[in-house]
């Protein structure tokens, strides 16, 4: 049985998800949770302390995967088609924690620096678009155009295989990654 912080958060995620952020009264989670909102306000000072515990919980997710399959001895190609498919496979098995993040991004509450902070816990990836960089194997060395780029392409191709669980299979997620290789490789 989950605990009622638990039950809290997988409420706020379904009903973020469903009605959006903003939309979304802390009230009704409260009641959709089954508690009172002082319980809510105990757990969690103010709607944003909740989005952003939600935020984190989703990225504490991610990491452990990705770290559990990285191989840091890897060539500079094949870890970013590691991080690429790590990405890829995660994110189509965890379908609700795609939806909220795809709603986290447009929220006002969610500030560049708390983005970026997130983002700073991916040391492993950020350190392979460095080494990508320093190799001159890119065609930009502005690290945060790459992150953000990388960023945006996995999110669209996670997305489209949310919208296509037929077409994700190893062959097209890899067909995919060529795609942003070729697209980022220094000719």
């Amino acid at each position: 049985m989950s605990t009622k912080r638990e039950q809290i958060l997988e409420t706020a995620m379904r009903l973020f998800i469903e009605n959006g952020i903003q939309s979304t009264a802390t009230a009704l989670i409260a009641k959709e949770a089954g508690v009172a909102t002082g319980t809510l306000f105990h757990h969690f000072k103010t709607k944003e302390d909740l989005v952003h515990e939600l935020y984190n919980s989703i990225f504490d997710s991610l990491i452990s995967y990705q770290k559990k399959h990285f191989d840091e001895e890897a060539d500079v190609y094949e870890k970013l088609h590691q991080i690429w498919s790590l990405d890829i496979e995660w994110g189509t098995t965890h379908v609700e924690y795609v939806h909220f993040l795809e709603r986290y991004s447009f929220f006002y509450y969610a500030s560049e620096s708390a983005i970026d902070k997130a983002h700073q816990r991916f040391d492993y990836c950020m350190n392979t678009f460095e080494q990508a960089i320093s190799k001159e194997l890119m065609k930009i060395d502005d690290l945060e155009y790459v992150r953000d780029h990388y960023i945006w392409n996995i999110r669209m191709n996670i997305i489209y295989f949310i919208k296509r669980p037929d077409r994700c299979t190893t062959e097209n997620i890899d067909k995919t990654f060529e795609i942003y290789w070729n697209g980022i490789i220094n000719d």
